[in-house]
């Protein structure tokens, strides 16, 4: 590898991360977000280094294009689904990089996310560029190719929108939101239907990726009340989006979107997810995320498979067992670390 192309791949790296928190909040998909980003890095590494005066910049513009273009096909693929369809959620790590910690600030809401759905691919990438990632207008209409002035009403249209359709654009408070989840979390592994039904308001937003008898997704309607009580039960469950019952032997907290959120697991494997949204001291929404490819992710890192390998690790490790030979393990490869600040750098030569 020559000196340049070492120098492109470590300057590829370094951005890495923000791409794909650009790409995911753009597509609402950890796996859509990985293909964008890894199309950026084909263009960036074709592309003629000597003639781009700010790499990070024009990295960005690359990326939320592609992403653009990527969402316009995803939305007439969604909206042909017959079953709901619903984000994936963005795992939280357990010992985050710097990079995920200086990304945290960009975090949006599952609520949010979900909204988002229902802008249009322009608008949604000026609503995330300016309030998840802080870049002004002028940046805005670098990757739009719009007016500044038109970049402005775009956003302004966005989260009028979003305000008007009850995104909640202010977190709860995380204390409180995480001991009513928590207490979510007992009700279910307890089975206990009437100190489930007390953590609810009256009319809530329940939805669910599962297929429904209508062409629409399961929303909050007089079956509310049999949809969160079938989520905990080893004799009923909820339907996944393949038409399977989905059975939980138990529930565990995990973050989801920077707040806490609940897994439903049975025999150790993720069967569902649950996003939370609070306030006043109530649950007010309940998203369910049942779908093998939006479970993917978390049942890589948290599930069956990964106390495995857990597991085998600890089995492997010479400490852990005197008796069994040692075995060389190679080391651990070193991760790049950056800091990101608000401003988000586009490039207009892109």
């Amino acid at each position: 590898m020559t000196e340049q192309e070492i120098d492109k791949a470590s300057t590829f790296e370094a951005a890495r991360a923000r791409l794909v928190a650009l790409a995911y909040r753009m597509l609402g998909s950890r796996a859509e977000a990985e293909d964008v980003v890894q199309d950026v890095w084909l263009k960036w590494h074709l592309a003629d280094t000597a003639d781009i005066r700010t790499p990070a910049a024009w990295l960005t513009t690359i990326a939320a294009r592609l992403a653009i273009d990527r969402l316009r096909h995803l939305q007439l693929e969604r909206n042909a689904r017959a079953a709901g369809w619903l984000p994936e959620p963005w795992l939280d790590d357990v010992a985050p990089s710097a990079e995920e910690l200086a990304l945290r600030s960009a975090q949006m809401s599952y609520g949010v996310m979900l909204l988002l759905e229902r802008l249009k691919p322009d608008e949604r990438a000026a609503f995330v560029l300016h309030e998840a990632f802080d870049c002004d207008y002028a940046e805005i209409a670098c990757i739009l190719e719009r007016t500044s002035a038109a970049c402005r009403q775009i956003v302004h249209r966005a989260k009028t929108r979003l305000q008007r359709e009850g995104a909640p654009l202010q977190r709860p408070d995380p204390a409180r939101h995480a001991q009513l989840v928590e207490r979510l979390r007992t009700a279910l592994d307890a089975q206990d239907r009437a100190g489930l039904l007390r953590l609810f308001s009256d009319a809530p937003e329940v939805r669910s990726d599962a297929p429904a008898r209508v062409a629409e997704p399961v929303l909050a309607a007089a079956n509310w009340v049999d949809t969160v009580t079938s989520l905990r039960s080893e004799t009923s469950g909820a339907v996944n989006a393949s038409g399977a019952t989905v059975f939980a032997t138990h529930a565990e907290l995990l973050m989801l979107n920077g707040a806490v959120g609940i897994a439903l697991l049975n025999e150790g494997e993720i069967t569902a997810l649950l996003d939370v949204s609070t306030r006043g001291g109530r649950i007010v929404a309940l998203r369910i995320i049942t779908r093998a490819a939006q479970l993917q992710a978390a049942r890589r890192r948290f599930g069956l498979a990964a106390v495995v390998r857990l597991l085998d690790a600890i089995r492997a490790d010479p400490r852990n067992n005197p008796n069994r030979p040692a075995v060389q393990f190679a080391p651990a490869p070193r991760t790049s670390s950056i800091t990101v600040c608000g401003h988000f750098p586009v490039d207009v030569d892109a």
